[in-house]
């Protein structure tokens, strides 16, 4: 009779773990925390705010696919934020397909409430449209006294568009995008202290943190 209870209580806690996606930061192995500082190489840096659009989310199995769309505003101030779907099985599903970044008719929607709300503090202007990802802090590798860095990453209009198509193989509910590779080898401190438009800057940056999300 123990057993069978175990069991049930096991059975449980596993769905109630795998009926959402969740979001994580990380930077390596570390969940990334506002006002905490990480090691980059013999420097340091600290968050102050980091801030991304996910969207248009499609899970796939071999009989059956999912699609949800519409954007996700993911604020590492807002916890609540990091968790995407509520009671939608995850674990069911092989393979999941997203946008980083929001694709041009979100740019140009008149409809601009939850996610998509100004407030949010993601939107540039009409000509301009959304910030994909955003991300300010302060480095000790930038030789300056304003050590602070400024990244506004984003932009829909060609030749500069920025919205990148990510697909994983679903090994977990937890979606992870890793920052640490994108500013161990692409950023440049010294040379690059803020990026605050579109541009092929901002375009190359959001490629390079395209690469580094993953299931688990």
């Amino acid at each position: 009779m123990n057993q069978l209870v175990t069991f049930f209580v096991f059975m449980t806690f596993f769905h109630q773990g795998h009926t959402q996606l969740n979001v994580s930061v990380r930077w390596g192995s570390e969940r990334i925390n506002l006002e905490k500082y990480y090691f980059l190489g013999k420097d340091s840096l600290i968050f102050h705010e980091l801030k991304l659009y996910l969207s248009d989310f499609q899970f796939e199995q071999e009989t059956r696919k999912q699609v949800l769309v519409g954007p996700r505003f993911i604020d590492l101030e807002d916890p609540s934020s990091l968790q995407l779907f509520p009671d939608f099985p995850v674990a069911e599903y092989q393979s999941l397909r997203f946008h980083f970044g929001l694709d041009s008719s979100y740019h140009v929607s008149e409809s601009v409430d939850g996610p998509l709300n100004p407030m949010n503090g993601m939107y540039w202007a009409w000509n301009s449209g959304y910030i994909q990802f955003k991300c300010t802090g302060t480095s000790s590798s930038i030789p300056l006294t304003d050590q602070t860095f400024e990244y506004h990453l984003g932009g829909y209009r060609q030749p500069f568009e920025t919205n990148e198509s990510i697909n994983l193989a679903i090994k977990g509910n937890t979606l992870i995008l890793d920052i640490k590779p994108f500013f161990e080898q692409a950023v440049d401190f010294p040379l690059v202290q803020s990026v605050l438009i579109p541009g092929k800057l901002a375009q190359s940056y959001c490629r390079e943190l395209s690469k580094n999300f993953r299931s688990e």
